[in-house]
């Protein structure tokens, strides 16, 4: 009997709630006119993968802030493309605002020459940031839709991109401004998994399981001590 509640147990491992996926996309694609002077501008890390709301954490390095441009108002901050055209834009903070669902290829990042983009995260310029390191260096906001959203890739120069920023990239000991533009982010090695939390009929048939066991293990104790 016991090798029947032993499978009831790994049954109910197995069906635990459903996996998500996090993956890490690297700033490392710089498309300054003339160089933003960094190998790396920081990461992008998105989770919830697979689960139908993505959330974006847009980290930026010590030397880098999101930008605001002066001249087209509003500016474009962040691109990127999904594998829906059904996908909600949320928690974004003032002045940012998103222009939602859009025509695939709408957005255009440096004209055609980094990529076309479907959605778009933009803010009301204020001008080149007179102290650049008092600005924004890091950015959360999510995507809601079905669930098999994802993140789809732009091919630029041999490259597969998944974000674009613009950014304003700063000398980090003197404040002074180096040179502003925008970078493409590259996934970083093979997005992991995060087991989701128990449901809780699964924690019921787990239970059940090893109450069973445990009920088996100490019958035998008993016949065990009786036969001596």
């Amino acid at each position: 009997m016991n090798k029947y509640l032993i499978g009831a147990v790994a049954a109910a491992s197995l069906s635990l709630g459903g996996a998500a996926h996090a993956s890490t996309y690297l700033l490392n694609v710089d498309n300054c006119s003339g160089g933003c002077g960094s190998a790396s501008y920081g990461q992008i890390n998105v989770s919830g993968e697979t689960t139908g709301v993505l959330t974006i954490d847009i980290e930026l390095n010590a030397n880098t802030t999101i930008f605001q441009e002066a001249g087209q108002d509003p500016h474009g901050e962040v691109w990127f493309n999904t594998n829906t055209s059904s996908v909600t834009v949320g928690g974004l903070v003032d002045p940012f605002t998103a222009n939602g669902l859009q025509s695939a290829g709408a957005f255009k990042a440096n004209g055609n020459a980094f990529g076309t983009w479907d959605y778009l995260i933009q803010r009301d310029h204020d001008g080149n940031p007179s102290n650049p390191a008092g600005g924004q260096h890091s950015m959360t906001f999510t995507l809601t839709g079905p669930a098999s959203l994802a993140l789809e890739s732009d091919l630029v120069d041999g490259k597969n991109l998944f974000f674009v920023v613009d950014i304003a990239s700063y000398n980090a000991t003197t404040g002074a401004l180096i040179n502003t533009g925008r970078v493409g982010a590259t996934l970083s090695g093979t997005p992991t998994t995060n087991s989701g939390a128990p449901e809780p009929a699964s924690w019921a048939l787990m239970i059940l399981g090893f109450g069973g066991v445990g009920g088996v293990l100490r019958s035998r104790r008993r016949l065990a001590t009786a036969a001596i």
